[in-house]
């Protein structure tokens, strides 16, 4: 064989494999995840900045639930984002939303903070826009409910609520997508 023929046929093989990748990124494209224009009715976030973990849930008012959970958000980690998608009927959302004025949300402060842990890397926020509630609340040092660490957990009704929304996110929403990111700390 001559070194024209290898050549040709190395070029042909090259072809055909990015062609046969192409029609396989066209065939098998990542999911588009749906997400409501509109604001949602309920947003909370659990940071965990040590364990390099975050977990954002989002709920509006049509019932569309989306879930994102982020692990490896450390330097050294594998940086992986979940996407959970679900949806809660009406009764659901009214019911939470009735727990919520409830417990007068609305009056709650806007910030705690656990003293017995200085300098915590746990963080909690839980904002609520709905009918004449706009009103968000960070918690910073409490761990959450479902921990198993022996520290002082949410404060009441934050704990309440917390479970209630993490019972929607594990059981009324399934994974749609996992994806691995690049995530850079933006240099000053």
């Amino acid at each position: 064989m001559t070194g024209k023929m290898k050549l040709y046929i190395g070029l042909l093989v090259l072809g055909l494999a990015l062609v046969g990748s192409g029609l396989w990124f066209l065939l098998n494209p990542s999911p588009v995840v749906e997400i409501p224009e509109d604001e949602p009715v309920i947003a909370m976030e659990n940071l965990y900045t040590m364990a390099g973990e975050r977990n954002t849930l989002f709920i509006y008012e049509d019932g569309t639930v989306i879930c994102l959970e982020e692990t490896g958000l450390r330097p050294t980690m594998n940086k992986t984002r979940t996407w959970k998608k679900g949806h809660i009927d009406e009764q659901e959302l009214n019911t939470i939303m009735l727990f919520i004025q409830d417990i007068r949300f609305a009056e709650l402060e806007e910030s705690y903070y656990q003293s017995a842990i200085p300098q915590s890397d746990l963080q909690h926020i839980i904002s609520v826009k709905y009918q004449d509630i706009d009103k968000t609340v960070v918690v910073n040092g409490y761990f959450s409910p479902d921990s198993s660490k022996p520290y002082p957990k949410l404060p009441y009704p934050l704990d309440e609520i917390y479970n209630k929304l993490m019972d929607i996110a594990d059981n009324k929403t399934e994974e749609i997508y996992q994806e691995s990111f690049e995530f850079t700390v933006p240099k000053e």
